[in-house]
């Protein structure tokens, strides 16, 4: 019984090594320094951006078109937003993330007649905010990328 319980463990000593060893041949040793530095840079953690709080942005395009009014947002540090989307005033509230812009709530919204180019330029405004849409900052510009497509580009007024 003693024998077998070694010749056991004996092969099961050898299957492990046998496996470890190629895993650690798998990932190949850079040969030159700039080589390390590079491997350390895309393994390097991405860097945290605070969202532009207090901060008043205009639309300069809504996917890719440049809207016929003047639209603008401001998200506090408390979560309150307000804004104009093209034919109304809104005010709501956000859960700011990391990177996403969560709607907590429908936004409350001034009651007014648009005209149809209006309103569709709205349509598209609110299919952007509404989905809880990825955001960026480069430079002075907001960008915001709706979770189910759809792009508001808004710059940093004075």
């Amino acid at each position: 019984m003693k024998r077998f319980l070694s010749a056991l463990l004996a092969a099961g000593l050898t299957v492990s090594l046998a496996t470890a060893a190629p895993a650690k041949r798998a990932k190949p040793a850079p040969e030159k320094e700039g080589e390390k530095e590079s491997q350390q840079q895309q393994e390097a953690i991405p860097s945290y951006k605070p969202f532009p709080y207090y901060q008043t942005f205009l639309l300069k395009d809504i996917n890719g078109k440049t809207p016929p009014v003047e639209i603008w947002i401001t998200v506090d540090k408390t979560g309150h937003g307000a804004g104009f989307s093209g034919c109304k005033n809104w005010s709501a509230v956000f859960i700011v993330g990391a990177n996403r812009l969560g709607p907590k709530a429908m936004p409350a919204v001034t009651e007014q007649k648009c005209d149809a180019a209006a309103q569709e330029l709205e349509r598209d405004y609110w299919n952007v905010l509404l989905s809880g849409p990825y955001w960026d900052t480069q430079g002075s510009d907001l960008i915001l990328k709706g979770f189910k497509g759809g792009v508001l580009r808004f710059t940093r007024s004075l």
